[in-house]
């Protein structure tokens, strides 16, 4: 199905006057790329680049990340990129934000499971065990986002008095029941695995497009319920994790909150870290 033709995310974008239209395609190198190339061909910002199949997308340092995949009733992946014009002092909570809106999505369609957030940029899900029972160390990845700043002034380099905007990539699993994961996907969740049950993709991008513009003008203008509503859901507070960075270096500690900033708080034991940017593993289940 053509998800731009999908009566749900018709209906929200008619409503909505931050987006404008929806580009659905079989498959992409990356949706990030194309919502670029698009953005430097004239269209403006409000565009939704969505993919059933992504063969070169981009995780955080340049990471590969391929989602050409098939479940039982279709594509099992949903590669989406929202291009939004922003920019002001907070826009690096953006991936917070879009972290949230991903989350809202999937308690749309699926209100009886748990999601919950790993700072900076995954969406886990917490899958049932065999007894039954749910806890942290059934958590499982079932999104990935990454958001590219750019300027646009005609010109494929971008300037900064340019026109700035944020490229919102998401890429959520949708269905991966009886897919044989590997070692790049082994700890990867899809949505319908824990409901046991067909997810309609549509339904999930009209929710996503409905909670995202909303979500990040909370972040931007430094809506204390942003902050709020982030730290509620994020299951990387109260948990010993080890953060590395990109030069090779990391540190062990306790993360105990996420600054007004957006950066993640670190009790190292001999004081506190601010982190701004690395990846996070969670050592241990959270405390209390």
């Amino acid at each position: 199905m053509d998800l731009a033709a999908h009566g749900r995310v018709v209906d929200v974008v008619e409503r909505d006057a931050r987006l404008h239209t929806v580009e659905h395609h079989e498959w992409v190198g990356s949706t990030n790329d194309v919502a670029l190339a698009r953005l430097r061909e004239g269209v403006a910002p409000g565009l939704v680049v969505v993919a059933d199949r992504q063969t070169a997308g981009r995780g955080r340092r340049g990471r590969r990340w391929v989602d050409d995949v098939d479940g039982p009733s279709g594509p099992a992946n949903l590669a989406v990129t929202v291009a939004l014009a922003l920019a002001g002092p907070h826009v690096g909570q953006v991936p917070l934000a879009t972290g949230l809106a991903v989350r809202d999505a999937v308690l749309a369609v699926a209100s009886d499971v748990e999601v919950v957030l790993k700072w900076p940029n995954d969406v886990l899900v917490r899958a049932p065990a065999a007894d039954g029972t749910v806890g942290e160390a059934d958590e499982r990845k079932l999104a990935g986002i990454l958001c590219e700043r750019h300027h646009l002034d005609g010109h494929p380099d971008g300037h900064p008095d340019g026109q700035a905007v944020v490229l919102i990539g998401c890429g959520i699993n949708v269905d991966r029941r009886g897919i044989e994961p590997d070692a790049d996907t082994a700890r990867w969740g899809s949505i319908a695995e824990v409901v046991a049950r067909e997810v309609d993709r549509g339904a999930v991008l009209a929710a996503l497009l409905a909670a995202l513009p909303d979500r990040v003008e909370r972040a931007l203008a430094a809506d204390p319920a942003h902050r709020t509503a982030y730290r509620a859901a994020c299951s990387t507070i109260g948990r010993r994790v080890r953060v590395d960075h990109a030069d090779g270096s990391s540190i062990v500690g306790e993360a105990v909150d996420v600054g007004e900033d957006g950066r993640l708080v670190v009790d190292t034991g001999r004081g506190r870290e601010h982190i701004a940017a690395g990846d996070t593993t969670h050592l241990r289940p959270a405390t209390g």
